[in-house]
Parts: C-alpha cells; sequence; structure tokens
C-alpha cells in the first residue's frame, strides 16, 4: 500500500527477514521503548528455528524509502483459525512495534493497522503482552490483574538483600557463593540447556504449566540466543557447584532477566533468591537503571520489586471466526492458567499435610518456597 510519500509491505520469507537485518537494528536503536523482543537477533533466531510452524508477516512502513515502522509478526494456524500474533511468542514477554518518536509516529501506526485489517488469509490479529508504555499501547485494554514487575536500581531497598543474605547463609555453610557469568559460546548453551531443565522440572513438580517452556522450538532458542551472546548466563555457584541460573539479556536501559532456575539439592537456601540480590547488585554498578523481572507478577519477584508495569491486549478480528478467537483468549485462557495453577497449589497443600509428619525436618515454609523459585 502506499499513500503519500508512506508505503507499507510486508515481508513473509526468511531470506527477506534476513535482509532487513541492519534497518532493523538501526530502527531498534531509534526506538526509546524497545524491550529487545522486537530485536532482529530474538526474532530472526525464531523463526528460524521455528521453521514451517510459523509464517513471518512482518509489516514494514517506509517514509521516502525509510524504514519508519516495524512490526514483527508470524501466522499461525490452529483448529482451523489463523492468528497474527508477536514473533516468538509464546516466549515473546513484551510485544510491540519499533518506530522512532515524534508526530509522525501516529501516522505510521494508522498506516500500519489498516494494512493489517486488510488481511484476508488472518481471522485474528492477536496484539497481545503490549506495556503501558508500549508504541502501540494506544486503545489496548490493560488487564487489571496483568503486570510486570521491575526494580528501578537506584532505589533498591538494602533490608531486601540484607533478607536474602540471611538466608543464604545456610549455602554458605556447604562453600563460598559467587556469582559468575559464562563466557565461552558453548559454555552459555549448555547451561542454557541446563537451566531450561531444571526450570521444566520445577514446573512439572509442582504442577504448572508454561506454554512458552514448553514450546517445541524453546531449547534451542534459547541455546542459540546464549551461544551467540544475545542472551547473558549468571550462575550463582556453592564451592563451585551451580546453585541457581538466571538467563537474561539487556534491552535498553534496562536487564531483562527471562529465566531463573535452581538445582532443587539447594533449596534450603533460596539460591534464586540469593542470585538473584547479587544480580541487581551487579546490573547497578554496570550502570542499568532498570532491572525488570517480566511476566508473571509472582510472590518471590514481588519480594524485590519497586514498581510495575500493566500489561494489555488488542484483539483485531477480521471475521466471525476471529471473533470467537478473540472472546476465547481473552476470556477463557485467563481463567484457565488461574485454575489450573489453584490446582496446583490445592494439591502443594495437600502433600505437605500428609507430609508433614515424617518430613518436618526438611520442609520449606511456603515463603521459602517461593523465594526459592
Amino acid at each position: 500500500m502506499t499513500t503519500e510519500s508512506c508505503r507499507v509491505d510486508c515481508v513473509g520469507t526468511l531470506d527477506g527477514v534476513a535482509a532487513l537485518a541492519a534497518e532493523w537494528a538501526a530502527l531498534e536503536g531509534a526506538t526509546p521503548e524497545a524491550t529487545g523482543f522486537q530485536s532482529f537477533v530474538w526474532c530472526h533466531t525464531w523463526l528460524r528455528l521455528a521453521g514451517a510452524r510459523v509464517t513471518p508477516r512482518i509489516v514494514c512502513v517506509r517514509e521516502a524509502g525509510r524504514l519508519v515502522l516495524l512490526a514483527p509478526l508470524q501466522i499461525e494456524r490452529r483448529f482451523g483459525v489463523a492468528v497474527a500474533r508477536w514473533v516468538g511468542e509464546p516466549m515473546t514477554q513484551y510485544g510491540d512495534a519499533l518506530a522512532p518518536p515524534g508526530e509522525r509516529r501516529g501516522h505510521w501506526r494508522g498506516l500500519a493497522e489498516a494494512e493489517m485489517t486488510r488481511w484476508r488469509d488472518v481471522d485474528l490479529i492477536a496484539l497481545t503482552r503490549l506495556r503501558a508504555d508500549a508504541v502501540l499501547a494506544e486503545g489496548a485494554v490493560m488487564g487489571d490483574a496483568l503486570a510486570a514487575p521491575f526494580v528501578d536500581l537506584a532505589r533498591v531497598q538494602q533490608r531486601r538483600r540484607r533478607s536474602v543474605e540471611r538466608r543464604a547463609r545456610r549455602l554458605e555453610t556447604l562453600g563460598p557463593l559467587a556469582l559468575v557469568e559464562a563466557q565461552a559460546p558453548q559454555r552459555c548453551e549448555a547451561l542454557a540447556r541446563h537451566g531450561l531443565a531444571l526450570k521444566r522440572l520445577w514446573l512439572r513438580e509442582k504442577g504448572f504449566y508454561s506454554a512458552g517452556l514448553s514450546h517445541p522450538v524453546t531449547e534451542d532458542f534459547l541455546a542459540a540466543l546464549a551461544r551467540e551472546g544475545f542472551l547473558r548466563v549468571h550462575a550463582l555457584t556453592v564451592a563451585e557447584e551451580i546453585a541457581a541460573l538466571d538467563l537474561g539479556f539487556p534491552g535498553g536501559d534496562a536487564y531483562r532477566s527471562l529465566l531463573g532456575c535452581y538445582d532443587q539439592r539447594f533449596a534450603q537456601g533460596a539460591p534464586g533468591q540469593a542470585l538473584t540480590g547479587r544480580l541487581i547488585a551487579h546490573c547497578a554498578a554496570e550502570g542499568l537503571s532498570v532491572y525488570d523481572m517480566l511476566l508473571p507478577a509472582d510472590p518471590y519477584k514481588l519480594e524485590w520489586c519497586t514498581g510495575e508495569v500493566r500489561i494489555g491486549a488488542r484483539f483485531v478480528p477480521t471475521g466471525f471466526r476471529g471473533r470467537v478467537a478473540a472472546f476465547a483468549l481473552a476470556r477463557f485462557r485467563p481463567a484457565a492458567k488461574r485454575l489450573i495453577h489453584a490446582l496446583a497449589a490445592a494439591r502443594r497443600r495437600l502433600a505437605n499435610k500428609f507430609s508433614f509428619g515424617t518430613n518436618r525436618g526438611s520442609l520449606m515454609t511456603s515463603r521459602e518456597e517461593d523465594a526459592a523459585s
């Protein structure tokens, strides 16, 4: 589509996506709201590994030939419904477009959205996971219960760190603690795979479900990002044994903590929290402004956070099937997830009740269990 000096194109092949690399990276650098989840590396790596599971649909708005807005979408077909959503979902934690600020941004956004509504091969455009400060946040419905906690690194309270250190003393009885960042590409990849395995084990034992972490592409995706240096891999070691891991990356002036996990052998010392405390201090020393804990707002995150960013969504159906799918995504899916978590919590309480008498010495309190995660 062409209007005035603007043109809207859609890139639908992996080769076409690769050809955008330089322009894409430059546009990300010009977008203050960029979170890293819209970066070329994140999106291209996912599309390359996902293969035929998804079809890229990258919306590009150009003005006088210059790329001024990019919306990275992928098309998936499920149960006969074609849905356009952010590249990298369900691993992508924040969705948005890239565009430099200024009075023209609203015009470019309107052109991109008009293009999307003309897609006849798509039933629903699901613009989910929109931060309240996103480029495309206008018009999004912000859920009251959906928010991403973060730590303002200029406001970290020392008392929280001291509380974590008290719990970490249990670990110190086993040996000295250290925060270590993996450097060699092969080591980063191996630790990324190990970290995902630990997290999946924890989820399975708790009865929780994560669409992102259970996705068949996720392991190779995280491994590739770690190997290529996009993901930073930090470990908390106890006497040189790995007790906890964090996979994350810097995006803008923030560090995004994508995946945290711990070895259950060290659970009594809440190694996940000990790692978080040290990593927050490390990020502050590096000059970063925010430690982003991402969705969801779990209890152990709230012990640290100084604020939360509300998360919303916009659903644009193009027909009847899209309207049904939008209703299901907006209403049924959150309710189903809450039910799964409630049932898992009930099972844990029941298991603890019957095992308390025989395992009293080894049980953690619920607060310690949350902290360890």
